[in-house]
């Protein structure tokens, strides 16, 4: 009878064959999990929703992408009165430039560059006076050039309202 024990203890060959290929499948699967997380953020960016920023909060957002996006470029925009938003550009090649837009009524606008790959917002002022179209941001990254007109629009939404309750508490008597 000793020597049924030994056969019943002992595993088969095939048996110890399947016990290697589910820990070397096992491994592998570990190993390949791994490194499909390489490159890839942990935790997800918060989306902001541009409308419920405050004014100051929504120039700090455009400022913090307009210093982000380009190492070679910077956009910096300040909110000036009767809705104008001012808005400074620094290039490598071009220098400084320093402009102004009424952004009441201005059409904003996502185009993309055939020389240079890229996207920009731009703004056409519709006052009637000034139809020049105007960059405002220059990107790579399409989802940059996307967040900037939401913030860009939001700004003038703002604007809008701001000057329709200035108007409305204007004409009504007090």
């Amino acid at each position: 009878m000793t020597t049924m024990r030994m056969v019943l203890n002992q595993l088969p060959i095939s048996s110890l064959l399947t016990l290697l290929q589910r820990l070397m499948l096992g491994s592998l699967a570990i190993l390949f999990f791994a490194a499909c997380t390489d490159g890839y953020p942990i935790e997800d960016e918060l989306i902001m929703n541009p409308l419920e920023l405050s004014s100051s909060q929504r120039l700090q957002a455009m400022n913090q992408l307009g210093q982000d996006t380009h190492p070679d470029l910077r956009w910096i925009y300040h909110a000036l009165p009767s809705c104008i938003l001012q808005v400074t550009f620094d290039g490598l090649d071009s220098g400084k430039q320093v402009f102004s837009l009424p952004m009441l009524n201005a059409g904003v606008d996502i185009s993309s560059g055939k020389a240079d790959p890229g996207y920009g917002v731009k703004v056409k002022p519709r006052d009637g006076a000034s139809l020049l179209e105007r960059v405002v941001f220059l990107s790579k990254p399409w989802v940059d050039a996307v967040a900037m007109s939401h913030l860009v629009r939001s700004f003038q939404k703002g604007c809008q309202t701001s000057a329709a309750t200035v108007s409305t508490n204007n004409t009504n008597p007090s």
